[in-house]
């Protein structure tokens, strides 16, 4: 059944949607000298990470580089479809497009953002170490 209060029926809504996202992200730095790495998500369970994804991550970065993960990737409807924001910094972005080895990744007043191909084809090489939601 759907409420009246259409707004905070979508907003509960939207925070189910979420619960997969995590409580927070933790260094790649961290993650890689922890015997099962994982983080709690915000519904409490845990995201766990592959610990050759993260071993493979590590090599197209930077020596010395550390970004936290996992990436998350937020759709953004206002920002058009198909458009992603990474949340982080710049390294999550940088992280980000290095792995996929593009040219360049677009920054908006929200952020760094990318577009749904890009995302799709960084969980399909990285399946662990990224995930999305939705504002």
């Amino acid at each position: 059944m759907i409420p009246d209060d259409l707004d905070e029926w979508l907003k509960h809504e939207l925070r189910i949607v979420n619960m997969s996202l995590p409580a927070h992200t933790v260094p790649l730095s961290v993650l890689l000298n922890l015997e099962e790495p994982c983080v709690r998500t915000i519904g409490g369970t845990m995201h766990y990470f592959d610990k050759r994804e993260l071993e493979e991550f590590k090599k197209v970065l930077p020596k010395g580089f550390d970004v936290s993960l996992p990436l998350i990737f937020i759709k953004r409807r206002e920002l058009g479809e198909g458009v992603y924001i990474i949340k982080g910094d710049k390294n999550e972005a940088e992280a980000f497009r290095l792995a996929l080895g593009l040219s360049t990744i677009h920054k908006s007043p929200e952020g760094y953002y990318t577009y749904r191909p890009f995302v799709i084809e960084f969980l399909r090489r990285y399946q662990t170490l990224g995930v999305v939601g939705i504002y």
